[in-house]
């Protein structure tokens, strides 16, 4: 299997970070680039499952989640189409976003994973918990946190090179 790094993307600022942070590792250290786009499920409302009851609300459900990965799918290949990416492999899963990505490395055998962050401060992500922070906590290669004034090292440092 070839050694990877896989990056989170979202399509946010932060995101783009990341990427921009992992295309240049993935070509320096020579590895293979997976963009990931983790859907997270759509939860019910309690009042909605109690009045319609539980079997007629998994036929929507599963619904907007194929919407939700189709659109994950669409975001990948504008943002590899846009960058020049076709190499890059592309993947959409389905979960919490800390523990897909590192599911997803364990299967990838990744030697890396790049996301953003956020950038909310301590308070605000102590209490309301970041995708970063977590995956920190469960990943079994290292995490990469890119903040986002680091895209434009990234590329002013290619430009020096």
């Amino acid at each position: 299997m070839d050694r990877s790094i896989i990056c989170g993307v979202d399509g946010s600022g932060d995101s783009q970070a990341a990427l921009a942070v992992a295309i240049d590792l993935a070509a320096r250290l020579r590895l293979r680039l997976i963009m990931a786009n983790v859907v997270e499920p759509i939860r019910a409302p309690h009042s909605a499952a109690a009045s319609v009851g539980i079997g007629a609300i998994r036929q929507p459900l599963h619904q907007a989640t194929d919407l939700q990965e189709g659109a994950a799918q669409e975001l990948l290949g504008e943002l590899s189409a846009a960058l020049g990416l076709e190499q890059a492999d592309q993947r959409v899963v389905v979960g919490y976003a800390a523990e897909r990505l590192a599911d997803l490395a364990d299967e990838e055998d990744a030697q890396m994973i790049v996301v953003g962050s956020r950038g909310r401060g301590a308070f605000r992500a102590a209490f309301l918990g970041s995708v970063s922070t977590s995956l920190v906590g469960v990943a079994r290669c290292p995490v990469l946190v890119v903040p986002p004034a680091a895209a434009n090292r990234v590329s002013t440092v290619n430009h020096d090179v």
